[in-house]
C-alpha cells in the first residue's frame, strides 16, 4: 500500500485568512485611534480646568483651560511641576490618590497671571492606562464668587448678630426700667391710698358722714388692692426659678395650710389622688396650686357643703393637674376670659379679686413649657387644669 505525500497548501488558499486578519488589526487600530482622539478633544474641550499629573506633581497633559489658567502653552507646561502654583493642598491630595484611597476633594488658592487670586475646588481620581504608569487626574473649579458671597452673607449674619445682641441687651435695660417705674409709682399710690384709706376711716365715725364716702372707700381699698396685686405680677414675672425635683403632695398640704382662714367655720373637704414628683420650681408650682385651691373656696363659699378634688392625669410627655370643685362654675364660651390680665368671669361686686391670679398661673405655666386652662357649667362646678412637662424647658 503505497502512500502519497500531502500536498502543501498554496499561496492562494492561505492569503484570504491573512488579509482578513490583517483587516481586522488595522481596524481594531483605527478604532483604538478614534477613541483615543476622542478622549483627547473631550479632555482638551472640557468646560473645567483638567491636569494629568504623574505621582511627583508633575503635568503629564492639561487641557485647554487648564494652559490658560496659568497663562501658558500646554507645550511649555508639560513636565512642570503643578505644586508651585496651588501649593500644599495639591501635593496632599496627590499623595492620598496615589495611596489609592479613592476620589479625594480640597480646596485651594491659584495666583493668576493677572495677578488675580481665585478661589478653587479640587477634584482628584487615580487613572490607571495599560502599560503605562498610573496618573492622577485633577479637575479644577473656580469658586470664588461662591466664597465671596458666602463670606459675605457671614459678615451680614455677624452683624445682624451683634446688631440683635445690642437690640436685646436695650430691651432688657428698658424692661427693667419699667419694672422699676412701676414699682417705684405703685409704692407711692400705694401711700396715697393708704392716708385716704385712714381719712375716710375717721369720717366714717362720724354720724353725719356721706354714704357716697363710705363707697369712696370701698373704692379706695379696691385700689389699692389692685396695686399689691400689679406689684405681685411684676415680681413674678422677672422671678429666678430654680428647677429642682417637687413633691406636689408637700406643696398641696403647704398650700392647704395656708389656705385655713377661707376654711374657718366652713363644710369643706378636700380630697385629692396621690400627687406625683416633677421636675420645676416649688414656689412657681405653689403659687400655681394656690392661684386654683383659692378660686374654688372662694366660688363654693355659696354652697353648704364645699367639696374640692385635686385630680391627677399623667400622659407621655406632661402631668395634669386639675382642682374640681361644686361651686358656681361658669359660662364655657368665656372660658379663656378668666386667664387674660384683670379677666373675671363674675361681677367684682359678687366675689373679691382683681383678675390677676390666672393670668399670673398661665405665664407660669408657659414660662416652663405648659398650659393652663379651665372647664365648667354654671351652677355646676368648675375644674381648672394645668399641665406640667415631665422634662420642664424654661423659657
Amino acid at each position: 500500500m503505497s502512500h502519497l505525500p500531502s500536498t502543501p497548501p498554496t499561496q492562494a488558499q492561505t492569503s484570504p485568512t491573512l488579509e482578513a486578519r490583517l483587516q481586522a488589526l488595522e481596524a481594531q487600530v483605527l478604532h483604538l485611534q478614534a477613541a483615543l482622539t476622542q478622549a483627547q478633544t473631550l479632555f482638551q474641550d472640557s468646560p473645567g480646568t483638567a491636569f494629568l499629573l504623574d505621582k511627583q506633581g508633575r503635568i503629564l497633559d492639561v487641557n485647554m483651560r487648564g494652559a490658560a489658567l496659568l497663562g501658558s502653552s500646554r507645550e511649555a507646561l508639560l513636565g512642570r511641576s503643578l505644586t508651585p502654583s496651588l501649593g500644599a493642598p495639591v501635593a496632599a491630595l496627590l499623595a492620598r490618590v496615589f495611596e489609592g484611597r479613592g476620589r479625594q476633594t480640597g480646596e485651594a488658592q491659584v495666583l493668576t497671571p493677572g495677578g488675580e487670586r481665585l478661589e478653587v475646588a479640587l477634584e482628584a481620581v487615580l487613572h490607571v492606562r495599560e502599560g503605562e504608569p498610573p496618573c492622577g487626574h485633577l479637575t479644577l473649579t473656580d469658586v470664588t464668587a461662591f466664597k465671596l458671597a458666602h463670606r459675605a452673607l457671614w459678615e451680614t449674619q455677624q452683624a445682624q448678630e451683634t446688631q440683635l445682641q445690642h437690640q436685646a441687651l436695650k430691651l432688657r435695660q428698658l424692661q427693667e426700667e419699667f419694672e422699676q417705674v412701676v414699682l417705684a409709682s405703685g409704692r407711692e399710690l400705694h401711700h396715697v391710698l393708704t392716708r385716704a384709706q385712714s381719712f375716710l376711716a375717721l369720717a366714717r365715725e362720724h354720724p353725719q358722714t356721706p354714704r357716697y364716702l363710705l363707697h369712696t372707700g370701698e373704692a379706695v381699698g379696691q385700689t389699692r388692692d389692685l396695686l399689691d396685686s400689679l406689684k405681685v405680677y411684676m415680681q413674678l414675672r422677672f422671678l429666678r426659678a430654680r428647677t429642682r425635683r417637687v413633691d406636689l403632695g408637700r406643696v398641696l398640704r403647704e398650700v392647704l395650710k395656708d389656705a385655713q382662714d377661707q376654711t374657718a367655720g366652713r363644710d369643706v373637704w378636700v380630697t385629692s389622688a396621690p400627687l406625683p414628683t416633677v421636675s420645676g420650681d416649688s414656689q412657681v408650682l405653689q403659687i400655681i396650686l394656690h392661684e386654683y385651691l383659692h378660686n374654688a373656696l372662694k366660688f363654693t363659699r355659696t354652697r353648704p357643703q364645699a367639696r374640692l378634688r385635686v385630680l391627677v392625669e399623667e400622659a407621655e410627655t406632661e402631668y395634669r393637674i386639675g382642682v374640681e370643685d361644686n361651686g358656681v362654675g361658669f359660662n364655657v364660651r368665656y372660658k379663656d376670659r378668666a386667664f387674660e390680665l384683670f379677666g373675671r368671669l363674675h361681677a367684682s361686686g359678687e366675689y373679691e379679686g382683681t383678675g390677676l391670679g390666672l393670668a399670673v398661673v398661665r405665664r407660669l405655666c408657659e414660662r416652663f413649657g405648659g398650659r393652663a386652662w379651665g372647664e365648667g357649667k354654671v351652677d355646676q362646678g368648675a375644674t381648672f387644669w394645668f399641665a406640667w412637662p415631665k422634662v420642664p424647658a424654661e423659657r
